[in-house]
């Protein structure tokens, strides 16, 4: 039985999860692809020179991440939208492989000011020694708006457990860190850093609350200011890209879990890197000078 929240997902509905579904399914009549949203954004939630390719909002890399449905005591959890078609409704950032291999080189930033309001543990599916945390953060300047990161190596300055599952759903339920500096942020905030000792991405999801019991899943880049997207242009990133509509995930469905489909992913180009005519224009330029003088490139 595949680990539940190992991979970042509230768990299935069906009768081999150790998740204890007690609850009632809402059933939403979706969000207008129209909405525009509040550019909360205000940092990069990691080194964008460190990452490769980002996967796109709807795409079928991964797995099933559209509607969870599943509610206790009043609370849901996830996206309550069951016309959402069966896609990834998160973003997956891959770091090039000179990045991987452990959990103490790719930065994780806070997205925006906010407050944890959700920390839990999640164990990889393929080896129960990687441990690592889910972090929910709510926005300061709008309360609808919730950042979940996965997969985070998270730092001793915030609460290791926050607000678990509850342990009538969840069995593995842990007790609130009692000893910890501080839960809220500023944005772009040092959080820790991504786990990638066996993994290739790490992963972010946006979700928006119109009300406590209707929920969706939206881009992160729907919320992302030009001043950062720029990050992603300069590389070749086109914003449109970034996401698979509804009526084009609904007319292509996934078919390809657990597969690479390259149509899935915006691969950046590389890091531009100074040239050599620059580097002996620049020299050139001190030395006439003879004044310091900032390489630019």
């Amino acid at each position: 039985m595949r680990s539940v929240f190992a991979d970042g997902s509230l768990p299935p509905l069906c009768a081999c999860s150790i998740f204890i579904v007690t609850a009632d399914l809402f059933v939403a009549t979706g969000l207008n692809a129209t909405t525009i949203h509040p550019t909360l954004i205000e940092s990069h939630i990691t080194n964008p020179d460190m990452i490769y390719e980002i996967s796109k909002f709807r795409s079928g890399a991964g797995h099933d991440f559209s509607y969870d449905g599943i509610s206790y005591a009043g609370e849901y959890f996830g996206a309550t939208d069951a016309t959402e078609p069966d896609s990834s409704m998160k973003h997956y950032y891959a770091p090039y492989a000179a990045y991987k291999g452990d959990r103490v080189t790719v930065p994780v930033y806070a997205p925006f000011d906010g407050t944890f309001t959700r920390v839990t543990e999640e164990v990889h599916p393929d080896d129960s020694s990687i441990v690592n945390k889910r972090l929910e953060i709510t926005s300061a300047d709008d309360s609808d708006y919730l950042a979940v990161l996965f997969h985070v190596n998270l730092d001793d300055a915030f609460p290791q457990i926050l607000n678990d599952w509850p342990a009538a759903l969840w069995p593995a339920h842990q007790p609130d860190d009692p000893s910890y500096t501080t839960d809220t942020v500023s944005a772009g905030d040092f959080l820790g850093y991504a786990d990638m000792r066996i993994s290739n991405d790490f992963d972010l999801a946006v979700l928006f609350s119109v009300s406590a019991s209707e929920k969706y899943w939206v881009s992160l880049f729907d919320l992302m200011p030009e001043t950062l997207f720029d990050s992603y242009e300069h590389r070749g990133a086109d914003r449109e890209d970034m996401s698979i509509s509804k009526a084009e995930r609904l007319a292509d469905p996934v078919t390809w879990w657990g597969s690479r489909n390259n149509d899935d992913w915006v691969t950046l180009n590389q890091v531009p890197e100074c040239s050599t005519f620059a580097l002996l224009a620049s020299a050139a330029l001190l030395l006439a000078a003879k004044n310091p003088m900032r390489r630019r490139c």
